[in-house]
């Protein structure tokens, strides 16, 4: 019985966690103009360059159409730009370089909150917490 409290414990904590993390992770990057679901896609442009819409939508395990309406935004805004393929079915897209400054100035964003975050945790704790939850993401897949 306890063990049953404890797990629903853990994962309610987990999504609290998670609902919090990102309204205030929103907060600060709006200084960029920019929202959470946006940054993590031009992080992952700045990560592997270029992409198709299935690539990033299999990486954030995200339906094709929420990433099709994020890129529209950000190619509207000038953040990134369609990029030549072979397969002419296959949209391809990249940062521009006014992506990648803005990827610069929100990186110092998230870098900045996520050290506030943790803040006064041992180094035992961080990594613990992170083979964690690379376990539960492992049998989630």
């Amino acid at each position: 019985m306890r063990r049953i409290l404890m797990e629903r414990s853990f994962f309610h904590q987990h999504l609290q966690f998670s609902r919090s993390f990102t309204k205030k992770l929103n907060e600060q990057l709006a200084e960029v103009g920019l929202y959470h679901s946006q940054w993590l896609l031009i992080y992952y442009l700045k990560e592997f360059e270029t992409a198709t819409l299935v690539d990033i939508s299999n990486y954030l395990d995200v339906e094709k159409p929420t990433i099709t309406r994020t890129v529209n935004r950000l190619e509207e805004r000038g953040l990134i730009r369609k990029v030549p393929s072979k397969d002419r079915r296959e949209r391809r897209i990249g940062l521009t370089e006014k992506g990648n400054e803005v990827y610069g100035e929100a990186g110092k964003v998230v870098k900045s909150f996520e050290q506030s975050l943790m803040e006064g945790m041992q180094e035992t704790e961080i990594v613990s917490t992170i083979r964690t939850i690379q376990l539960l993401k492992k049998k989630l897949n």
